[in-house]
């Protein structure tokens, strides 16, 4: 459990608002790392007080550049992590996670795991133009007008690249057999 103290309210309503506009980009910043679940818990955590001693370098009124922003830590953090891990490998047994007793909660865990994983090494695949509308729909939850309006581009265009990237998404699924 994390938990922080801020100076003041405003701090504190700013750190709330920043964690529930951009937990999913942090999380799905993460997961273009081969991270288990719960190393990308630790370093969402570690991300969020870093960010919480930083509050003061982030706009809310300037979405993008707060979105960057954040990834950019993201980023930063997590290959300066993975950079540690090579130099100390031995610390990976510190993170073997405890044994559950349910055999099919691990199965389905780890089936749904391997399919979001699989999914996400797919987007990063297409090209630039479709893995940006789809983080821009999916990740960050802007509508098609905003969509549009950040990349300055025709609406419809942003209707028919989205479209395109699932068609593509779905006929490489289905040659793989995932679908």
């Amino acid at each position: 459990m994390l938990i922080l103290v801020f100076d003041t309210s405003e701090d504190r309503d700013k750190f709330v608002t920043i964690y529930e506009t951009y937990r999913n980009t942090i999380y799905y910043t993460l997961c273009r790392y081969n991270l288990d679940e719960y190393t990308k818990e630790d370093l969402s955590q570690d991300i969020y007080i870093i960010l919480a001693k930083h509050l003061d370098k982030i706009d809310l009124n300037d979405h993008t550049r707060t979105r960057n922003y954040i990834i950019t830590i993201a980023r930063n953090y997590c290959s300066n992590y993975l950079r540690s891990k090579m130099r100390h490998p031995e610390d990976l047994l510190d993170e073997i996670p405890e044994t559950q007793t349910n055999l099919d909660e691990i199965l389905d865990s780890l089936i749904v795991k391997e399919q979001i994983h699989h999914l996400a090494e797919e987007i990063n695949k297409l090209e630039d133009i479709y893995k940006s509308v789809l983080e821009l729909k999916y990740i960050t939850g802007f509508s098609n007008d905003e969509i549009a309006s950040f990349l300055k581009i025709k609406k419809k265009t942003v209707e028919m690249r989205l479209y395109r990237a699932n068609q593509l998404l779905r006929k490489k699924l289905k040659e793989q057999g995932n679908v």
